[in-house]
């Protein structure tokens, strides 16, 4: 209390002009109006400077949710998108209707190597967050790769830059199958094995997803054919691909968990015991 005494003892021809300005403005704002058309104007601007200053500070420390909400929205539109863009592998399918067992989950790239010939991923998100293993992990424009181990709060992924990973594909307008494996070279640059010479396939064909695995939808854009070699004497293409996103660059993912994954595993065993 003594301090603020003292201060305002030594502050006191300060105080007592703001004091006696203040007592000036409410009189003239009080008899005049233009004074007080003046005086509205500016209290008006003020105010508005300040609620802009308290929404954008308000709005700073907000970010966080306001980013978990378009997350969870995107995570939910992936979902539909990929639903309506599954296809059907053949034509007396097309009539029926599709059913899709997949349940899309998203996640933060923690850690994404990719300057090896085995790469892995991190993920923010582990069994509190419903991921398991042999979840598919996809980006919003292509295959990531595949969980291989999971803590209670991060996840391990097999990147697809790994040399030993190989993804089931097809070509979007035709029917032939083949794996689509990393060259270890550029992380957009990929090969396609297994598909014969006989196969109609062109220069700028769209890769999908082949679905002939539990592990990802049919369907998924991946990237284009840039180069075909049917050169070769044992009767296949060597396919050279382009992704249409950098797997290296990924920074925000979503997991496919197959709900019939389990389903699929005990008839799989019965047919091969």
């Amino acid at each position: 209390m003594q301090r603020i005494l003292n201060a305002l003892i030594q502050f006191r021809n300060v105080v007592l002009y703001l004091l006696l300005l203040f007592i000036a403005l409410v009189f003239i704002n009080g008899n005049s109006e233009f004074h007080k058309t003046i005086f509205s104007r500016y209290g008006f601007y003020v105010s508005q400077r300040f609620q802009s200053i308290n929404h954008k500070i308000t709005y700073f420390f907000s970010l966080s949710e306001v980013n978990k909400k378009l997350l969870d929205e995107n995570t939910t539109l992936k979902a539909l998108e990929l639903q309506n863009n599954s296809i059907a592998l053949y034509p007396d399918a097309l009539t029926q209707k599709a059913r899709f067992p997949f349940k899309v989950i998203g996640a933060n790239v923690i850690k994404n190597g990719f300057l090896s010939q085995r790469n892995y991923i991190i993920l923010g998100r582990g069994k509190a967050g419903g991921i398991q293993p042999e979840m598919a992990v996809i980006s919003k424009n292509g295959v990531v790769g595949l969980v291989q181990d999971v803590s209670e709060n991060y996840s391990n992924v097999i990147s697809i830059l790994h040399e030993d990973m190989k993804i089931n594909v097809r070509l979007k307008n035709n029917r032939a199958f083949g794996s689509l494996a990393w060259k270890g070279k550029h992380p957009q640059d990929f090969q396609i094995e297994d598909i014969v010479t006989s196969a109609q396939i062109g220069v700028g064909d769209t890769l999908i997803t082949g679905g002939m695995s539990s592990y990802f939808p049919v369907g998924i854009p991946l990237g284009k054919v840039v180069q075909l070699d049917s050169s070769q004497l044992d009767g296949y293409y060597t396919i050279d691909v382009k992704l249409f996103e950098d797997p290296s660059q990924v920074h925000y993912v979503y997991l496919l968990e197959n709900q019939d994954r389990e389903e699929i595993k005990d008839i799989n065993q019965k047919k091969n015991p």
